[in-house]
């Protein structure tokens, strides 16, 4: 039960952040070109996942007072494929984010450390928020939430080694949204038949 609760929340992670960390590869890159500088940005990730896992905790509690809560949880995850595919959620908020990064490349200071921070963070929520949906699936399912948010956080620190280390190999993956889109509607199918 631990294993599968740690694989769960992995897997949900990858699925769900697969087209998260393509778009903050460029964004990354386009702001900073140190260590220290794209460290921050991604501890401003960490902690908008964080916030992110907090939210979709409390949803979880909402729609478990439902009767057939996985039913609306498949529902929910299979809408969230629907959303990506054609690009629903935030597209407009994405753009200005994008704008506002593209500004800022100043040398780093303290201060610009906790504005790379504040920039991962938003950057990051602007993609994670439509996850938390995907998190709350699991908290549902799995008695064992630690297990799930060790999982999600397990695969968070391998999107963060990827986007680090291997950010121009990931820019050049293509068929992006399709991959996450496929993820997302076999996660819902696992869902509704109550496979996790």
């Amino acid at each position: 039960m631990i294993i599968k609760s740690i694989i769960s929340g992995f897997l949900v992670k990858i699925i769900t952040g697969f087209d998260d960390t393509i778009t903050q590869v460029p964004l990354i890159s386009n702001i900073t070109k140190t260590r220290k500088g794209k460290l921050s940005f991604m501890l401003g990730i960490f902690l908008a996942v964080s916030f992110a896992i907090v939210l979709s905790f409390l949803f979880a509690s909402i729609l478990k007072s439902f009767r057939y809560y996985h039913i609306i949880a498949a529902g929910l995850i299979f809408f969230l494929a629907f959303a990506i595919g054609f690009n629903l959620f935030l597209p407009k908020s994405k753009e200005k984010t994008k704008n506002k990064i593209k500004k800022a490349t100043r040398p780093i200071s303290n201060k610009r450390i906790l504005e790379l921070i504040g920039i991962g963070f938003i950057a990051a929520f602007i993609t994670v928020i439509d996850d938390s949906i995907a998190y709350s699936s699991l908290f549902l399912a799995v008695e064992l939430n630690l297990f799930v948010v060790f999982g999600i956080y397990l695969a968070l620190f391998l999107e963060l080694v990827m986007i680090l280390y291997f950010s121009k190999q990931i820019s050049k993956i293509k068929y992006k949204k399709q991959i996450s889109v496929s993820g997302l509607i076999i996660l819902g199918l696992l869902i509704l038949f109550e496979v996790i």
